[in-house]
């Protein structure tokens, strides 16, 4: 896929599904992750995973009550 390509088919996803990410299809989305570069190679990102519902919901409560657009999960 080239870059326009990417451009023209970009999305913005305003609702996800509840079924749970296959761990297979989430180890390879984190191994990229990890390959991916960063300015100076600093790689100063951090990935959490949260699987549990109960715990989405918590984070979801911390978000300030202005902020636009709640999340969907």
């Amino acid at each position: 896929m080239d870059v326009m390509e990417a451009i023209k088919a970009r999305r913005s996803v305003r609702k996800y599904k509840p079924d749970p990410v296959p761990e297979e299809q989430l180890q390879n989305v984190l191994e990229v992750l990890r390959w991916s570069p960063s300015w100076a190679n600093t790689q100063c990102w951090e990935i959490v995973v949260v699987k549990d519902p109960m715990v989405k919901s918590e984070l979801a409560g911390t978000l300030p009550k202005g902020n636009p657009q709640p999340p969907r999960w």
